[in-house]
């Protein structure tokens, strides 16, 4: 019996809580940004040839971020002017592989940087506005640009590289003087290193023995840019489709040229129209177009002729291109229908640049979700149907 004054509380039943656990610490946390040299290669001089670099393995560390491009004056040239496309016209073609050889990137130099200005996928998105740039004229040419593959600073889209022996690769093709040239007189040698940048692998738990991510979150997200390069294009109304559908579509850039290959607006319609599947998805001048463009892009520092962004898909929930955030994207499945309809005022070239986002094979319903609550975005999934195998 308990003696007087003492309170004995029973047991009681279905009371009992269960123990909360720790919240695992995300990749972005758990892992940390890295920075390697992959390759150089030095005293590179344009002729009259194409010259290809590599293919060049990637060192295997981690989860790719980006593969740095990094061009600066070895020995200056002497009377070279470049044409519009320069001093990113060095480069007739970038293309990053994946581990199986399948392209994952592949722009020309320019377009490259207009993937970097466009794409959004840092602070100061437009190459022309590093510190380091310089158009040199022509002789001195100096200047940065890069492949993307993370497409937040969550990590996501960064793919695993973490083997020595099934290596990402990169290959660069050096574009012939005249080509690069508007005035060719001797060319100038380039110094070209390749960095790769990348999250490192986290371990298990940290030291508070605390779970955390050990990979970029949605594996197996990754985005692709391609081209579609000298599409022609006549005088008068026409429509001109994009026939790279299947994926989510994140950006789309149009590069308008003339019979002489320069960039130009008069091969542009005004206005245009963009269809999707049985809708006109956009109607707008070349004029509205152009203030998208410069409003989307912060640090634009010029207006480049005849590029014109008819995708804008990539601003997520702010108002900047690269904004994190899915909700953005325009999904399409192979029948999908996107063409341009426009009645140009003189017949040329377009070239399509593509920035489209593979989502994962698996758990479709939570492929590429982001955002907080009651901002999402699910991939269509397709139905189940009762009995089938």
């Amino acid at each position: 019996m308990p003696s007087a004054g003492t309170v004995t509380t029973p047991p009681q039943q279905g009371t009992s809580q269960p123990t909360q656990q720790a919240p695992q610490v995300p990749f972005a946390q758990a892992s940390h940004h890295g920075c390697e040299q992959a390759a150089v290669f030095t005293a590179v001089q344009p002729g009259a040839a194409q010259q290809t670099l590599g293919p060049t393995p990637l060192p295997a560390t981690g989860y790719l971020r980006r593969v740095c491009i990094e061009v600066s004056n070895n020995t200056a040239g002497v009377g070279d002017t470049f044409n519009g496309d320069g001093p990113f016209n060095l480069f007739a073609l970038i293309r990053l592989t994946d581990t199986n050889g399948a392209p994952i990137f592949e722009l020309s130099g320019y377009n490259t940087c207009l993937a970097d200005t466009y794409g959004g996928f840092a602070g100061a998105s437009d190459p022309r506005v590093l510190p380091d740039y310089s158009m040199g004229g022509g002789n001195t040419a100096t200047f940065n640009i890069y492949v993307p593959l993370e497409l937040d600073p969550t990590g996501m889209g960064s793919p695993a590289n973490l083997s020595a022996s099934s290596a990402y690769r990169l290959t660069l093709i050096v574009d012939t003087t005249a080509n690069i040239y508007q005035v060719t007189g001797t060319a100038q040698k380039f110094n070209i290193t390749i960095w790769n940048e990348y999250w490192t692998l986290p371990n298990q738990t940290d030291g508070q023995g605390r779970q955390q991510a050990i990979a970029p979150p949605y594996a197996g997200t990754i985005q692709l840019w391609s081209q579609q390069p000298n599409v022609s294009v006549a005088a008068g109304t026409q429509r001109t489709p994009l026939n790279r559908m299947g994926n989510l579509l994140r950006s789309v850039l149009g590069v308008y040229r003339s019979s002489s290959l320069v960039r130009s607006d008069g091969v542009v319609g005004d206005p245009l129209t963009l269809r999707w599947d049985d809708i006109n998805l956009d109607v707008a001048s070349r004029q509205l177009i152009r203030t998208r463009m410069r409003e989307y892009v912060n640090d634009l520092t010029s207006r480049d002729v005849g590029v014109y962004m008819f995708g804008l898909y990539n601003y997520g929930l702010g108002r900047l291109v690269g904004d994190r955030s899915v909700v953005s994207w325009l999904p399409t499945v192979s029948a999908t229908r996107y063409e341009v309809n426009n009645s140009a005022g003189a017949g040329g070239t377009m070239d399509w640049i593509i920035n489209d986002v593979s989502v994962a094979a698996t758990a479709p319903q939570s492929r590429a979700v982001a955002g907080g609550a009651g901002v999402q975005f699910h991939p269509p999934v397709a139905p189940v149907v009762p009995g089938a195998v």
